[in-house]
């Protein structure tokens, strides 16, 4: 595997992330203005535990899989990618199944005492059979991550999130009427719906690409037997399942925290669920310009784990080098961007410029969270799988400390639970970092690397909000001032970078069908050098 087919895979995966961010976007443009801050504060509170349920139903099997799958396919052993994917199937029939009826027998309990709130309970019963579905495209989509076939799940993906966003939207203004409950559990529905096209696309394109492997594979004599398959299969996933379940669980805090801090201080539960909602509006959008980070994590796990069995070091060190140039050079304009813009954009987004205050404070997470998903990707990838776990656990005590501290604080309240989440991830992001420096000889430029992008970043938040201060005045409508600065913002950044020597011509070509036109008219034109 090249490094250009290792970020080919990384950009299709991104490509699809972008969409289905943009989709769920319009999603929360439209979903609040149908249920109102009350019905998200509602799904807000739902989203932890479902994610934990989902945490249960895939048990980082396709990660495993990802990861097991690329090392055989490297030699054509396809026999045995097969058996692979055939153990994960089984497993992940049953964790998605129990996964399933756990929630819907434990929705009330959920309901009444973790969430506090008894309209969750239709919810979480609508949600259940998500779980289920979603173990079992796992498991393809770990299988085709693994052959370094990104296509089959970006496309999955793609159609998953627009049957949630049509779906959510349709069922919504459908069920309004009978009350908020009923049409968020109408939003639930739909995702239920999107998992299972998601999962019909991935099995289409698995009985598509099965039989061209078998003509390639090779005369072999399977000598992994299905227990030391699945034997493997959790060694790997074991650790990996403790470091995804403590992501919902840093989540999940504020499901547990926020009601009862908030309470303490006099607020009422419609004022609840309207903060909850808020910060649920600001996590959503503050975790959309890290869709490079995490295409980057998810195709590295194989790509470094190829590396790694190769024994090269100079490849793992280059793969670990680029992942983390790039999570930078994203991650500083996307605080910068969201920081000065914060208002404008939640505003624009969910006319509710509320939104803004927890997204200011979860905007310098999202520079801190895209490098913490790119250097766990190289971790696992070289099988220091317990190190992310160690790191998310300091990362969950910073949280839980924070959270408890500052809610409590009756100028801070539920913000204290956006300040939380930023220094856990800070936290774990630095920790990680070290970590994939000390195991890889990662040699990075600072200069090259922070001093420029930070400096293209200033020059790029001063001239995006001089010119959304002047369109305001000049169009009286602020969405069209937002969109302009950021439609001016983000290529000047770039340009700037470029015209720096930061971003080079083989940057450029790296990117499919247009990268060597592109490169070549930058270079005509003086904007990058030769």
């Amino acid at each position: 595997m090249t490094k250009r087919s290792f970020l080919r895979g990384a950009l299709i995966l991104a490509i699809a992330s972008g969409i289905s961010r943009i989709l769920g976007v319009v999603s929360m443009v439209l979903l609040p203005r149908i249920i109102k801050p009350d019905g998200m504060g509602l799904l807000q509170l739902v989203n932890p535990i479902f994610y934990f349920a989902a945490v249960v139903a895939i048990f980082s099997i396709p990660t495993s899989v990802s990861k097991m799958v690329s090392e055989r396919a490297a030699t054509k052993s396809y026999q045995a990618v097969f058996r692979v994917l055939k153990v994960a199937l089984m497993f992940m029939v049953v964790t998605g199944l129990l996964a399933t009826v756990l929630m819907i027998v434990s929705a009330r309990f959920l309901a009444e005492v973790v969430a506090k709130d008894p309209g969750v309970y239709p919810i979480l019963l609508v949600l259940a059979p998500a779980a289920f579905f979603l173990a079992i495209g796992g498991a393809f989509r770990g299988f085709f991550q693994g052959m370094q076939n990104m296509t089959p799940p970006a496309l999955s993906q793609i159609v998953d999130q627009l049957i949630k966003v049509v779906g959510g939207v349709v069922f919504a203004l459908w069920l309004m009427p009978k009350g908020i409950e009923y049409a968020a559990a109408g939003v639930a529905s739909a995702r239920v719906i999107g998992e299972i096209l998601g999962v019909m696309i991935l099995v289409g394109f698995y009985f598509m690409n099965k039989r061209s492997l078998e003509k390639e594979q090779k005369r072999e004599i399977i000598k992994e037997d299905y227990p030391s398959i699945l034997k493997e299969m959790l060694a790997l996933a074991v650790p990996l399942l403790t470091a995804t379940v403590l992501w919902p669980v840093m989540q999940m805090l504020d499901t547990f925290v926020l009601p009862t801090r908030l309470q303490s201080l006099g607020y009422s539960a419609e004022h609840i669920r309207a903060m909850a909602g808020y910060l649920g509006m600001a996590l959503t959008v503050s975790q959309f310009p890290n869709i490079i980070t995490v295409a980057l994590s998810t195709s590295l796990i194989p790509a470094i784990s190829e590396a790694h069995a190769l024994g090269s070091r100079l490849l793992i060190r280059r793969r670990a080098e680029e992942a983390v140039r790039l999570a930078v050079l994203f991650g500083i304009p996307a605080f910068v961007g969201l920081f000065i813009l914060a208002e404008p954009i939640s505003t624009m987004l969910f006319n509710y410029p509320e939104v803004g205050a927890p997204l200011k404070i979860l905007a310098i997470g999202t520079l801190v969270l895209g490098l913490n998903q790119a250097s766990n990707g190289v971790l696992v990838g070289l099988g220091s799988v317990l190190v992310p776990v160690r790191n998310l656990t300091m990362g969950l005590i910073v949280k839980l400390i924070l959270n408890l501290v500052l809610t409590s604080i009756s100028s801070i309240g539920y913000l204290g639970a956006a300040w939380g989440s930023t220094f856990g991830w800070l936290v774990v992001a630095l920790l990680n970092f070290s970590a994939v420096k000390k195991r890889s000889q990662l040699s990075i430029s600072f200069k090259e690397t922070v001093i420029k992008p930070v400096f293209a970043a200033l020059i790029m938040g001063f001239s995006a909000y001089f010119l959304y201060d002047n369109l305001v005045l000049f169009t009286a409508s602020q969405p069209i001032a937002t969109l302009g600065a950021i439609f001016l913002g983000v290529p000047l950044y770039f340009l700037v970078l470029m015209i720096g020597g930061v971003i080079s011509r083989h940057d450029i070509e790296m990117l499919p069908r247009i990268g060597r036109k592109l490169a070549d008219f930058l270079v005509e034109w003086k904007f990058i050098k030769e």
